[in-house]
């Protein structure tokens, strides 16, 4: 038998708390960008969702060598991806 895939209520809308996430750099090239992959997770340290985010231009040039920024700019995309 093949799987199945099925919409269930589809006009529900569910809110959920992202408490944490993670990131990974999977691709980097100097002086142009950097590929950035981030692991959302719940309260209950249940994963969520990923997503990735590339850093290039004014951003990277801007990182330099404070990674606070990194992930200050990731936190900020995080945001404005969810809204």
């Amino acid at each position: 038998m093949e799987d199945v895939e099925l919409t269930v209520y589809p006009n529900i809308n569910r809110i959920v708390k992202i408490c944490k996430a993670k990131f990974r750099i999977i691709d980097l090239k100097l002086n142009q960008y950097v590929r950035v992959a981030v692991y959302m997770y719940n309260e209950n340290d249940l994963f969520i969702e990923a997503t990735q985010f590339v850093i290039e231009g004014s951003e990277y040039a801007a990182w330099s060598n404070d990674d606070t920024y990194l992930i200050k700019l990731i936190k900020q995309k995080i945001a404005d991806n969810i809204k």
